[in-house]
């Protein structure tokens, strides 16, 4: 009897999705130099958008740093999970959690996280495709592990299924 209720739970949930519903696939990669520092970030991601206007998914990301002058670099990489809810006009509200292993030359390692927070727009390219650009602020930045500027910066591209 449990199992049948709960396949009845599941499909109820699946079949009764709105017609919005879908999968999307994408991601952001880039390269700068900022400061004197080469970075090179690439950040594949998966979403699924459930209803109209809240999108939930996750990326592995690899985050690479180096001094143009020294040989100091620094290398990052882990995953995170994210949410963001759309409004109109093609702007939206974004909030992640990330975590990930920071490794750097003269040796030291950690585990660090983050909890960016911020605003983005999108634009359809065609039918299937988006860009998209966001501005976040990490609030549990940390200078003394960070990677990264605050606030950053992203710009991707996503083609839904």
């Amino acid at each position: 009897m449990l199992k049948k209720l709960i396949l009845f739970l599941l499909a109820m949930f699946f079949l009764g999705q709105t017609a919005f519903s879908q999968f999307k696939l994408g991601g952001t990669c880039g390269a700068g130099i900022t400061n004197n520092y080469l970075t090179i970030d690439v950040a594949p991601e998966g979403s699924y958008t459930w209803f109209e206007h809240l999108t939930v998914g996750g990326a592995p990301f690899f985050l690479y740093n180096s001094h143009l002058s020294s040989n100091y670099w620094s290398k990052k990489y882990g995953g995170r999970i994210f949410a963001q809810y759309r409004f109109d006009f093609n702007i939206f509200v974004h909030a992640e959690y990330e975590i990930a292993n920071v490794s750097f030359s003269e040796g030291s390692k950690a585990t660090v996280q983050a909890l960016p927070i911020g605003v983005g727009g999108f634009t359809e390219i065609t039918s299937k495709t988006e860009a998209y650009a966001l501005i976040l602020y990490d609030v549990l930045y940390d200078e003394a592990w960070a990677t990264r500027t605050n606030p950053m910066y992203r710009i991707g591209v996503r083609y839904k299924f």
